[in-house]
């Protein structure tokens, strides 16, 4: 894991520091899944880009073109 630093503003960090409390769990955890939940879509995309990039660098041949990449990206979306 790493660590890293944001600024809440205190209202909200308020309000997370309670819920946390109701929660029984730290606020990073929170945090961690508001962010994964946020942005899951985001998120599948990139790792399945960086799937197939090293997938397209043990096998340049077998690659997709960009375009049928994002044609059936916008598709799912």
């Amino acid at each position: 894991m790493v660590r890293t630093t944001i600024y809440l503003p205190e209202e909200l960090h308020n309000s997370l520091k309670h819920l946390a409390i109701e929660m029984r769990c730290p606020m990073a955890d929170l945090l961690r899944k508001a962010v994964e939940e946020s942005y899951k879509l985001e998120l599948k995309d990139l790792r399945a880009a960086q799937k197939s990039w090293k997938s397209h660098l043990k096998s340049p041949g077998k690659a997709v073109p960009a375009r049928n990449y994002f044609a059936r990206r916008i598709k799912r979306a």
